[in-house]
């Protein structure tokens, strides 16, 4: 009788066992690049260090949050450390320029260096972009660049605004939903670059009164909250949408000491 106890129990441990063994084994860890669009990929050979570089959706003219995962080229386990700057450029014609960029920190989150750029102008028959990453693999005190054909799209609503000032100083503005966009309060930010020279520097003494309108019905909404600098050039508020259907983003700017004008984004809601 006892043996027999000890036969059921040790069958019972065993099948418990297998089963948790499997259940692990099925359970995979989260793809980290779900929901993402891969943009490009290839090799910084300096840095002996595969690059592929991420986004939210294609590049467009705008503001575009980056994702840049990294690899050991020898091993391909996860580069975690790294310093990495961007320089995208325009090649035109008869000139070429760069554009606002946010360089990512040196260390990952969630296994990418977030990173942004806000493309002031599409691909097209005006020019191409090429994006020019130096990496430098900090454990290994290597540096190496890789440099990747992209296309930005134009879009309809427009994502930029571009405008010169009556003192000569050049503003880029975009924005970005941290979702998408529904009826009722979003919340938003505006992200703002001035021009100096060949720099492209975060604007950040801005003061921006939004006034939301839906030109279609005439109305606007209530509860906004007016976007604030939050750091690096980057504005945080929130805008209500009462319905769904074709919005305006009026933002009365100034910079402390002129008034600089209102500027618009023209907003879809479905």
């Amino acid at each position: 009788m006892k043996s027999s106890f000890i036969k059921v129990i040790l069958l019972l441990f065993a099948v418990s066992f297998t089963f948790q063994s499997c259940s692990d084994e099925d359970v995979a860890p989260p793809d980290p690049t779900a929901g993402l669009t891969l943009i490009a990929g290839g090799y910084a050979p300096g840095a002996a260090t595969k690059v592929e570089l991420y986004a939210e959706q294609d590049l467009f003219a705008g503001y575009n949050p980056l994702f840049i995962a990294l690899y050991d080229s020898a091993t391909n386990t996860r580069t975690e450390e790294a310093e990495i700057v961007l320089h995208p450029l325009m090649s035109m014609a008869t000139m070429s320029h760069s554009c606002p960029v946010e360089n990512p920190d040196a260390k990952s989150v969630n296994h990418f260096f977030p990173a942004g750029i806000l493309f002031t102008m599409p691909s097209g028959d005006m020019g191409t972009w090429t994006l020019e990453l130096t990496v430098t693999n900090i454990l290994k005190g290597r540096s190496g660049r890789a440099i990747f054909d992209v296309v930005v799209h134009p879009t309809s609503p427009s994502r930029l605004i571009s405008f010169v000032t009556d003192n000569g100083a050049r503003y880029y503005l975009g924005y970005r939903f941290d979702q998408k966009i529904n009826v009722g309060v979003n919340p938003f930010e505006v992200i703002a670059f001035t021009r100096d020279g060949s720099q492209y520097l975060p604007a950040k003494n801005l003061s921006i009164k939004l006034t939301p309108e839906m030109p279609s019905m005439d109305h606007g909404s209530p509860n906004n909250t007016d976007p604030v600098h939050v750091g690096g050039g980057h504005y945080s508020g929130k805008v209500n949408f009462t319905m769904t259907g074709e919005w305006r983003l009026n933002l009365d700017l100034s910079d402390g000491a002129a008034d600089l004008g209102t500027k618009y984004f023209d907003i879809t809601v479905q």
